[in-house]
């Protein structure tokens, strides 16, 4: 969800909630034609692929899905059983109560939109979301040619005022939902930016959206630690004897870390741009969120022990010692003999070898 590129916009719609002027609501009564306006439809695909590469954007879920919350709005939409003209005014019509009710609220555009991502080159085969884009418009100079008494010219400067922001500047509040039937392990990737004070931040989280983060610090150590063993066992016959001790090293030391950066750690291992890339589509898998807290308590727990699964319910586990040194796996070679079927030669080192009842 979060590395979608082949983006395609399919339909956006903009409302102005702005309770500081007196005609400061101003609900769209159709969506924007998006046909011949190629650079309006950069501009949101733009916005859409940073805020979901944000490192700051979390997998969040809706406390409750009932229709008259925004939850069931979401879900109308995505089911198809209202039009993104009437379900975005009832959106919009929430998100204006919030803002009024509380002066510290910046008035803001909201963009709603249905976009799809490709999964293949299948023209059928896309997935589509509902995106929600808190846009704040600010102030901008904007250079004028002028004239002074004497007749003499020169560049000067007025302000534009509510100019959107740059696809260069970050959005503070977004939300990008996905199908809700069947329920998915997280409704969405959110985006909020909001540093000021408590009761202020939580207004779009949790009065407007009605949502939650959908994991603490344990599930993500967890989710982190088996997307990356997962990709490494993907990758241990495309890496060498010394590259897959590197990676392994390299995972049980990452995963004791009080905080990562997924992109940045991977970004850093000496492997090649394919390597790399299989290991951040493993971890997407398991865990939406690019950066976090990992409970370290827990992740030491995780590394005590090596567990192994091979053909025929093969199955080895065993503590890995106080030194963190594994003494008992050796080697596990991949043998092609010709003619024959492939096989693991595992060589292990153990002081003690019984049948068990």
């Amino acid at each position: 969800m979060r590395d979608a590129t082949n983006i395609i916009l399919d339909e956006l719609i903009v409302h102005i909630l702005n309770p500081r002027k007196i005609e400061g609501k101003v609900l769209s009564e159709r969506t924007i034609p998006l046909e011949n306006n190629p650079l309006l439809v950069d501009y949101f695909i733009g916005h859409i692929k940073n805020s979901l590469k944000d490192p700051t954007a979390k997998a969040a879920s809706f406390e409750a899905v009932d229709q008259n919350l925004v939850s069931g709005i979401c879900n109308d939409l995505l089911e198809g059983n209202t039009t993104l003209v009437d379900g975005s005014v009832r959106l919009a019509e929430k998100l204006y109560d919030i803002i009024a009710e509380d002066r510290r609220i910046n008035p803001c555009d909201l963009a709603v939109c249905f976009y799809r991502v490709k999964n293949t080159e299948d023209a059928e085969d896309y997935t589509r979301y509902l995106a929600f884009l808190n846009i704040e418009p600010s102030e901008v100079f904007r250079h004028e040619t002028k004239e002074d008494a004497d007749g003499k010219t020169y560049v000067g400067y007025t302000i534009e005022k509510d100019v959107m922001p740059t696809t260069g500047e970050k959005l503070q509040k977004c939300a990008f939902i996905r199908s809700l039937d069947p329920r998915p392990d997280y409704d969405m990737i959110l985006l909020d930016r909001q540093k000021r004070g408590e009761e202020v931040a939580k207004f779009f989280v949790k009065d407007f959206l009605g949502a939650k983060p959908k994991f603490d610090d344990k599930n993500r150590t967890e989710k982190l630690y088996s997307g990356l063993i997962n990709a490494k066992n993907k990758l241990y016959d495309k890496l060498g004897p010394q590259q897959n001790e590197l990676l392994d090293q390299a995972i049980r030391v990452a995963i004791q870390c009080t905080h990562i950066n997924v992109e940045t750690w991977v970004d850093g291992l000496p492997f090649s741009e394919d390597h790399k890339k299989t290991i951040k589509e493993e971890v997407s898998h398991k865990i939406p969120d690019i950066e976090f807290d990992l409970d370290t308590e827990f992740a030491t727990t995780l590394v005590k022990k090596r567990s192994y699964r091979g053909a025929n319910k093969l199955r080895i586990t065993y503590q890995i010692a106080e030194d963190g040194i594994d003494n008992i796996l050796q080697s596990a070679e991949r043998k092609e003999p010709p003619g024959e079927p492939v096989y693991y030669e595992v060589i292990i080192h153990t002081k003690e070898w019984k049948e068990i009842k």
